[in-house]
């Protein structure tokens, strides 16, 4: 099976980015304008494109495209968002809310562009803006006057950051910082479904490629022909998915009427690189299969896949990918797509083809990725330093003390990676966990089969928003590289996007969050501090240098913070008034005993009564609130004794002036007096059960019945401390 890096080399570019047909539309005082020479020629071709076939027809051309030139000559970040930001609000502005570009007011028109609630786009819209004119000014500072008068014409008009744009900005970002603690909330309960469902996905695509490669062999030794059929479990290991197995050549041949004739004239110059096409429909948990029936990754996705890509929060997975990560090669995405559009798409003939070797390698890369992510809570700029020589990875042996008598001993062997912390101009150790390790050595060995060659020495400068790139002057192993090029964010990201494909993680109005590198990085912290682990240890983790923004990391969500203190306002819920309604009746009180003797034959003794369970005290001893709580008529000084002492605890804490703890022994004497009702009741119950000659003999009495009782309470004899003679 021939690997993804084999297939010919694509359509090199031409050396020129297109700057010559920019210059052409240009105003001839903007092209002089650089200060450094081959300005133009050094731009994007990204962004020459997108300023000549896109810009170029509206009046505000020659304003982006300064601003634009400025900003790239200026720092290492390209401009290409900040213009599309800014290009969008002009378009949205000009001329439905103003007539020209010069009569344009943008903090006026910023207020409408916010909308009603504010939305991110408002905000989005104010950064880009405002981060074109400081570069624009600073320009502008370095040239001569007469230069600078040359240039006015073109500058945007100046954007003034008046209160309400400010006050709109702040609300948009709390709201933002809000919703990104909610996500961090989801993620932070699903790290461990994460984990385990990224690597049973990438498991599952390894045992597909080794089913393909089985009969590849087969077809190689003539034991089998093409299309083979192949069965496997899905993800889930809940239903049994059927594959067609097709090589390029076998697909021509046997479609021969949907090729051109060049194709077909020639077929013996294809060579065999397998991909698979699922017969039937879809399983419950179809992971990347829907997106591919949707036409996701195709290089120009259909209204369906957008609507896809918008109902799960992702990004367009295929752009500036390179090729065998996630997008097949040149050849294979012909011979796939052709697949696609003459398949019939009912379940014998679905449109779902696929090659595994592409998606397998990316899925690699996103466990690598993600692996690291959480078990260190490093961020994605940490994560891309790392690289197989002596200066980043280290091994060393830490003291175990088994006794504090003893000298130390060795303990067990442990592996890190020296790397820069944001912010930090020394290398600090990063811990290496048995699971990164597996992860590190599945892209290495996969790297090494693909390529034939491992990793090899690629130089960083090539890799977009890598801020450490200073650090790394010279070629290094890097580990995340791919073809000979260091992998980007955007590359990392898009691997990551397609391994937790449909994941679980939902916010509170159950939509789904997209799984950042940057949003697993807090939900690492906000899941060790739900475990308990110290705020220094967290912060030390994650390499932070402020402890107040490792606290902002790691705060509850609302629905966590209520479950971790739940039982303690539940515990001081019990401590309120009780209702005399509540009071439990004598024959409550009778079932509970029977229940309890028939279950352990005795009962236990306890302040002033009998508990009915022999299982570990929950209420830590508060007997007078708990359910299974029986008081004992006949012990009835001690429940006095309780009143007395909570009593006498309330009068002392008030005179001290501590009311809180007043109030909390005043409920304390509450709740025993409800006890003391309930012995009454049990203890009259008891007298009334004694013959009539048996009261009148204990009490002395000669009345009978309900003269009786009454003669009884007059005298204040019915008391539950009382001892009839019976017991």
């Amino acid at each position: 099976m021939t690997s993804p890096n084999s297939e010919r080399t694509e359509k090199q570019e031409s050396p020129s980015n297109g700057w010559e047909k920019l210059c052409e539309l240009l105003d001839p005082a903007i092209v002089q304008a650089p200060r450094e020479p081959n300005t133009w020629q050094k731009l994007d071709h990204l962004l020459v494109v997108y300023l000549t076939h896109t810009v170029s027809q509206f009046p505000w051309f020659n304003q982006l495209a300064l601003a634009g030139m400025i900003y790239s000559e200026d720092g290492i970040a390209q401009p290409n968002r900040a213009l599309r930001n800014v290009h969008s609000f002009l378009r949205w502005a000009i001329p439905k809310r103003c007539a020209c570009l010069s009569a344009l007011v943008p903090e006026k028109v910023l207020l409408e562009y916010f909308s009603d609630p504010p939305g991110i786009r408002g905000q989005i819209a104010c950064v880009s803006y405002t981060s074109l004119q400081l570069h624009v000014q600073a320009y502008l500072q370095t040239i001569p006057a007469e230069r600078v008068t040359a240039l006015t014409p073109f500058l945007l008009p100046p954007l003034k950051m008046t209160l309400q744009v400010r006050k709109l900005n702040i609300q948009v970002i709390t709201q933002s910082r809000a919703k990104r603690k909610e996500q961090a909330g989801a993620v932070a309960k699903e790290l461990p479904t994460l984990m385990a469902l990224a690597r049973r996905r990438y498991r599952w695509l390894a045992d597909r490629e080794t089913q393909v490669r089985a009969v590849a062999d087969a077809v190689r030794n003539g034991q089998c022909t093409l299309p083979a059929v192949i069965q496997c479990p899905d993800v889930n290991h809940r239903e049994t998915l059927t594959f067609r197995v097709w090589d390029r050549l076998s697909r021509i041949k046997g479609h021969a009427d949907v090729y051109s004739r060049k194709t077909n004239r020639n077929p013996s110059n294809i060579d065999g690189v397998f991909f698979l096409q699922l017969v039937g429909d879809l399983p419950e948990s179809p992971w990347f299969l829907r997106a591919i029936e949707k036409g996701l990754f195709q290089r120009t996705p259909p209204p369906e896949a957008r609507r896809y890509v918008q109902e799960w929060k992702l990004p367009r997975l295929t752009m500036k990918q390179p090729t065998g990560l996630l997008r097949t090669n040149i050849a294979m995405g012909r011979v796939i797509s052709w697949a696609r559009r003459v398949a019939a798409g009912t379940p014998e003939d679905s449109r779902i083809v696929f090659g595994v070797a592409p998606y397998l390698a990316g899925a690699a890369v996103g466990l690598f990725t993600l692996v690291c992510l959480i078990q260190t809570g490093m961020r994605i700029g940490e994560l891309m330093q790392v690289t197989l020589d002596r200066e980043c990875m280290e091994t060393g042996f830490f003291p175990q003390f088994d006794d504090p008598t003893q000298s130390w001993v060795k303990g067990p062997r442990q592996f890190y990676w020296r790397l820069f912390p944001k912010g930090r101009t020394e290398r600090e150790r990063y811990p290496v966990t048995a699971h990164m390790l597996e992860a590190l050595y599945i892209l290495i060995e996969l790297q090494k089969r693909y390529s034939g060659e491992g990793l090899k020495q690629v130089s960083a400068q090539a890799a977009p928003f890598f801020s450490h790139t200073r650090r790394f002057t010279n070629e290094h192993k890097f580990v995340l590289q791919w073809k000979g090029r260091q992998l980007p964010i955007k590359s990392i990201e898009n691997c990551l996007d397609f391994l937790l494909l449909e994941h679980p993680c939902r916010d509170l109005d159950g939509h789904p969050a997209r799984v950042t590198p940057h949003l697993l990085r807090h939900g690492v912290a906000s899941w060790l501090r739900q475990q308990g682990i110290p705020l220094d240890d967290i912060m030390a983790l994650i390499k932070h240098v402020n402890i107040t923004v490792t606290d902002y990391y790691s705060q509850l969500s609302p629905e966590d913070l209520f479950q971790k203190i739940g039982p303690a306002l539940t515990a001081l819920a019990d401590l309120a008034e009780i209702d005399p309604t509540t009071i439990r009746t004598v024959g409550d009180l009778e079932q509970l005993a029977q229940t309890a003797l028939k279950r352990y034959g005795v009962l236990r003794h306890t302040p002033g009564g009998d508990c009915t369970t022999f299982t570990p005290c929950e209420v830590q001893f508060k007997c007078a609130s708990c359910p299974n709580y029986i008081p004992d008529p006949a012990r009835r000084s001690e429940v006095d004794e309780k009143i007395a002492t909570h009593t006498q605890a309330t009068r002392m804490l008030e005179t001290l002036g501590d009311y809180l703890q007043a109030d909390v022994q005043r409920a304390h004497c509450r709740t025993w007096e409800r006890i003391a009702k309930e012995m009454d009741a049990l203890a009259a119950v008891k007298i009334l059960s004694l013959p009539a000659e048996e009261l009148q003999k204990h009490f002395g009495s000669d009345a009978s019945g309900e003269e009786l009782l009454l003669d009884l309470k007059r005298r204040q004899l019915l008391r539950s401390g009382d001892k009839p003679t019976h017991e």
